[in-house]
């Protein structure tokens, strides 16, 4: 705004601070926000698209929240961290298609590479692989076993060195050109069901051949999947996939399968409604929320969940998210055992400290759906 009694442009006016005063003004907004910014001036869109800003923003945001947060689509979240080793912070780009980010998804996760789909992955078809350090893509043929009109649960295992020796192994490892090799993979997609089973079809898709196999699993206590997790967990080459009272736990390369139970004292309806199944710091762990509590349990054993988290919400959050019905755990810190991501589509996200007791919001992501899965760069 002017100075009429001056005739000279108000210090008042954004549009005249220094570029060093917009970037400390930038690099503290949420990521929507900033995208909007991007469309107000040239001046503001040079600024926000520098690598140096971006890089900025990202060590912020991992300073503050140790992670940072990336839309897949519009609506769609996924909780993202860099490797502690890392410094300063990698600049994550996974360089997906406009067309991946706005009509499909990413749905999967492994050593390096991206499971795509170019429409609604429970589909059963339109998968890819992308692998971001080459900016390749591999289109998946189409499963034999894919009916239209169903559901399917997806899993996604890549594993680098199947059926090498172990000095190719070890001598690979020395080298990240050898590594980022043509990695063997598997797709996995089951038709989803919601009355248990004792017996059903698994469909593989396997890349040394580039064809799908069929494999008939049995369940001696029977298996039904949880309506909301149709997104399967990987830990240690084995896929986990929440169901209504048990995880189906399936390993795409030798084909077994088993079925692991929910923690003793968990509530199932309620812990594969708005729990999470994730892993940190290199073990596998699920969390149940409700009303006022928070609970996490650690697998230490097959079969075996140890309480390592109990913690009463009331005290900690705000009754407006306590007493939404719809609030679910959104994920694990992959490095720290202490930390838990708590979200809701009206609240937004949470991250709480469970060592400290501490909790604080991420403002800036309300009226947003949060992704299943999690990534860690650099891939």
């Amino acid at each position: 705004m002017a100075d009429i009694s001056s005739g000279k442009p108000s210090l008042s006016n954004i549009n005249h601070f220094s570029d060093d005063l917009l970037v400390e003004i930038f690099i503290r907004l949420p990521f929507r926000s900033i995208a909007g910014c991007k469309c107000t001036s040239k001046r503001w869109l040079d600024l926000i698209s520098s690598p140096i800003f971006i890089q900025q923003f990202i060590t912020r945001q991992n300073n503050l929240f140790n992670a940072f947060l990336i839309f897949l689509t519009p609506h769609e979240l996924m909780l993202g961290f860099i490797t502690p080793d890392d410094d300063p912070p990698l600049i994550p780009d996974l360089g997906l298609s406009p067309d991946i980010l706005v009509k499909g998804n990413v749905c999967g996760c492994s050593n390096g590479l991206l499971l795509c789909c170019n429409t609604r992955y429970t589909t059963g078809n339109g998968y890819s692989i992308y692998n971001p350090l080459t900016k390749q893509c591999t289109q998946i043929a189409p499963s034999p076993a894919n009916q239209i009109g169903n559901l399917y649960a997806v899993g996604f295992v890549c594993d680098p060195f199947f059926g090498l020796s172990r000095e190719v192994v070890a001598a690979a490892a020395e080298s990240l050109v050898q590594v980022q090799r043509d990695r063997s993979f598997r797709v996995v997609i089951i038709r989803s069901f919601i009355r248990r089973s004792f017996e059903f079809e698994v469909s593989v898709f396997e890349s040394e051949t580039g064809t799908w196999e069929q494999t008939v699993v049995t369940c001696p206590d029977g298996f039904a999947f949880a309506p909301h997790w149709l997104l399967s967990v990987e830990y240690e080459g084995f896929l986990y996939f929440m169901g209504r009272t048990s995880i189906f736990v399936f390993d795409p390369y030798s084909k077994e399968s088993d079925v692991l139970d929910y923690p003793d004292d968990a509530d199932s309806m309620n812990i594969m409604s708005f729990g999470f199944l994730g892993t940190c710091c290199g073990r596998l762990r699920i969390a149940d929320i409700g009303l006022n509590y928070l609970t996490v349990w650690e697998l230490i054993e097959n079969d075996y969940w140890d309480l390592v988290h109990t913690t009463n919400l009331s005290t900690k959050l705000p009754d407006k998210f306590c007493n939404n019905y719809y609030k679910r755990v959104a994920g694990f810190h992959p490095y720290d055992g202490d930390i838990v991501y708590l979200h809701s589509y009206a609240d937004g996200v949470f991250v709480a400290n469970l060592g400290t007791d501490e909790f604080e919001a991420i403002p800036g992501y309300e009226k947003s759906d949060i992704s299943p899965f999690q990534l860690v760069f650099p891939l």
